[in-house]
């Protein structure tokens, strides 16, 4: 939320400077992202005083000025332009100055002639004609009245203000408006926020003659407030009021429409204008969309509508989309002459539902969708209707249309002395504790030792005691609340796994992968550029209900697509030797008829490009299964999703598990998702791999003895697995066998057609001494091999 200081300091009178206030709201939990200085962007140019001009001696065209600028001595200044006068007040930009534009003026010469700076246009200042009357003619920008010389242009323009960027808590929506800002400002510095009363004259004739109003759906429409102003004449507002908005973030329109956007900015409550004439049948009616139905916004573009969307329409169609945007068929034009000023309440879910599936954020949306309070509807239809008054902008008609359906009587919470200290562990006394809630607005009343306190319609997130003693917290101060020790019984970590998968975080990044997270959804065309057929198992995902869109309208039962994603968009970027990892969850489909929830399982999904290969990513595979203690009964078999190239890449199992895949990315599913040159990919099931894993880390002692190392070279088969007749060879080399390394592959010379040869280190050793070759019996190997594998031994 941008606050000006100067709007802020209309409310709550402070010499505190913009940094001082805000340092005191930080410590009440008002957080405060930026703090900007508007007079930054133009320094150094101030008002001054034509006394002299005179003709520039070598240049018929350019004219030389004495200029009055609040010093001593007068300021030389050449200029070009034909408007300027003897006595005329103009923007003078002095030696080392600064404009609006980013243009830096510094002294020069101009055909031989010394020159002190620059005289400004309006358009050199960045103004227009509804910024500063006068800004759009050609030429110098001539100053109204005759303000000091000397000045600084920031203070003629208004634009010398401050503006603090507070960030606002999803249940604080109050603070999405200056008056909130200034109720939270009074609190933490003590004073009460002055809220202005407006007062508001109608004439004789009453609105309930002119239009009518029916809510249909008033589960969505809690409230609906509307009132007319006749004789409306249509021009650009004040300049104090157009500075207000273009410091908040606004930009000015005309007095109507500017009317509504400060009543939003300063109450909250959005507000908005019809063009009376346009409301056809004279009849306002709020109810959901009809099938098929569309609307053109303000912004000019054609909207879809679905059934689920509230509208606000008349006797003949929809004028408006209620809490978003109003229709361009009754929008304020310069002919319009009497308005209807609407102030409502809706669902604050619906509006968001609207605003997300229109892909239309405004800030009227933003501040619906976070819930606003119905009672400030009225307060905020009073304040647009006296600015229409006080700025004779038109005639305010008598009466009001008011239809309510939220119960608004008071709410209060009774708590005592001793449950406010025991929930922030303080000795407070009573007196502290209805003082604290007196400057948060929080009227109290006492009941023996019962406080009872009367909350705010304003404070919305206010619902139990410990709402209460945040509250008191808040303006006891933080810092003054003691260290105490905790107390209580504390309950150890539910899921015993997040150690482990802390610490497989910490390998990989000590490999050199960084981790990524993506969202848990996924959609349709994920899984079409995946190259899911409609029958496969990763396509059986959960629904969702309310999606953000089409493309994220399930929970995600892979984490593959995004990791395809991320490594899509690096590429893209220009980004070399990809590594990426993410740890988390996916959702497997159970019996939902049956009332079962899914099953939320923890994966790893391994991503890399450049300077790798598919063996690079095995052998970062190999490393996790090591780093938890399984190295035991792991194969890798050849195949894995279509997804994969179908010759780089392998499934893995453990103990006969699948418990994962690996592999090069298919090309065709590279070009999908327009993954640029060979990438690599791996998914592993965490959850079930854990359940293999060693549960303890187990150590031995260094080897007393030496080992027997043999080589062996079989020629195989030329579809023959390496790893499978390792794993084989693991299994029958006997109780001496300590290791297996596969150290060569080769076909060629030497070696018949559709067959191969591969190259195995064995090591033997015993704890209990030396072995012989007795020992090891590698003829019984031998023989085990060719029965399995048809293996013999290369000459």
């Amino acid at each position: 939320m941008k606050v000006p200081f100067r709007w802020l300091k209309d409310y709550v009178k402070t010499d505190l400077s913009a940094k001082e206030l805000a340092d005191k709201m930080i410590m009440t939990g008002n957080g405060v992202e930026d703090i900007t200085d508007l007079s930054e962007k133009c320094k150094n140019v101030v008002v001054g005083r034509i006394e002299k001009i005179e003709k520039h001696p070598d240049a018929d065209k350019l004219r030389i000025c004495q200029i009055n600028v609040g010093k001593e001595e007068l300021v030389q200044i050449v200029t070009g332009a034909d408007n300027v006068f003897e006595g005329a007040y103009v923007p003078a930009a002095l030696h080392d100055s600064y404009l609006p534009n980013g243009v830096h003026i510094k002294n020069g010469k101009l055909r031989g002639v010394e020159s002190f700076g620059m005289l400004c246009s309006g358009e050199e200042l960045c103004l227009t004609e509804s910024d500063y009357p006068g800004a759009g003619v050609y030429g110098i920008l001539i100053l109204k009245g005759e303000p000091a010389p000397g000045t600084d242009m920031n203070e003629i323009l208004m634009t010398d203000d401050i503006v603090l960027d507070f960030e606002v808590g999803a249940n604080r929506p109050d603070c999405l408006s200056v008056l909130g800002i200034a109720k939270e400002a009074g609190a933490a510095i003590g004073r009460t926020a002055s809220v202005p009363v407006p007062q508001v004259k109608g004439n004789a004739d009453n609105i309930n003659n002119h239009l009518t109003v029916e809510v249909k759906d008033a589960d969505l429409c809690p409230r609906y407030m509307a009132r007319m102003v006749e004789n409306v004449i249509i021009e650009p507002s004040p300049l104090w009021m157009q500075q207000r908005l273009k410091a908040a973030g606004m930009r000015p329109i005309n007095n109507v429409v500017d009317i509504t956007n400060f009543v939003m900015l300063e109450t909250g409550q959005p507000m908005h204008a019809f063009d009376y004439e346009d409301i056809r049948g004279k009849q306002i009616i709020v109810r959901r969309a009809e099938e098929g139905e569309k609307i053109v916004t303000l912004d000019g573009k054609e909207r879809d509508l679905t059934t689920s969307m509230l509208m606000i329409a008349d006797g003949e169609g929809s004028i408006g989309i209620a809490g978003v945007m109003g229709g361009e068929n009754s929008e304020i034009k310069e002919t319009t002459k009497t308005i209807v000023f609407e102030s409502a309440k809706f669902q604050y879910g619906n509006i968001r539902q609207t605003s997300r599936a229109l892909g239309l954020a405004t800030e009227a949306s933003m501040r619906f969708s976070k819930g606003i309070d119905a009672a400030n509807c009225e307060y905020a239809l009073r304040r647009a209707c006296q600015l229409m008054q006080d700025l004779k902008a038109g005639e305010i008609v008598g009466g009001i249309i008011d239809i309510l359906n939220e119960d608004l009587s008071e709410r209060y919470i009774d708590v005592t002395v001793k449950e406010i200290n025991s929930l922030l562990g303080t000795d407070l006394t009573e007196e502290t504790i209805i003082n604290c809630l007196d400057r948060v607005l929080i009227w109290t009343e006492k009941f023996d030792d019962t406080i009872r306190c009367y909350i705010p319609h304003f404070r919305g997130d206010m619902a139990g005691k410990a709402d209460v003693a945040e509250e008191v917290a808040r303006m006891y101060g933080y810092d003054n609340i003691p260290v105490n020790e905790p107390s209580g019984h504390f309950m150890g970590i539910g899921d015993k796994n997040v150690a482990r998968r802390f610490s497989i975080k910490n390998l990989l990044i000590g490999k050199g992968y960084d981790e990524c997270i993506s969202y848990s959804f996924t959609g349709t065309a994920v899984w079409d550029k995946m190259g899911l057929k409609e029958d496969d198992p990763l396509r059986n995902a959960i629904k969702i209900m309310n999606p953000l869109g089409d493309d994220t309208g399930y929970m995600r039962t892979t984490l593959l697509g995004d990791m395809f994603t991320m490594l899509a968009t690096n590429l893209k970027r220009k980004n070399k030797n990809i590594r990426l990892y993410e740890l988390n969850k996916v959702f497997i489909q159970k019996d939902t008829e049956n009332g079962e929830l899914p099953d939320e399982r923890w994966h790893l999904c391994l991503g890399g490009s450049g300077e790798m290969d598919f063996f690079d990513l095995k052998g970062i595979v190999e490393s996790v299964l090591e780093w938890l203690h399984k190295t035991s009964r792991v194969e890798f078999k050849i195949g894995a999703g279509g997804y994969f190239h179908p010759g780089r890449s392998a499934q893995i199992y453990v103990m006969n598990t699948l418990i994962g895949e690996l592999g090069e990315i298919h090309p065709d599913v590279a070009d999908a998702f327009g993954i640029q040159g060979r990438a690599y990919a791996a998914e592993l099931d965490i959850d079930t791999l854990l359940e293999f894993a060693e549960k303890k880390m187990r150590f031995t002692q260094l080897p007393k003895f030496p080992a027997i190392e043999r080589d062996i070279a079989l020629i195989v088969d030329a579809d023959a697995q390496a790893g499978v007749i390792a794993n084989f060879i693991s299994q029958k080399g006997g109780r001496y066998l300590e290791s297996v390394n596969l150290f060569d592959v080769y076909t060629g010379a030497g070696v018949k057609e559709g067959k191969k040869s591969l190259a195995y280190s064995l090591s033997y050793r015993s704890a209990d001494g030396t072995l012989t070759d007795a020992d090891i019996n590698m003829e019984k190997l031998l023989k085990a091999l060719e029965k399995e594998f048809g293996a013999t031994l290369r000459d």
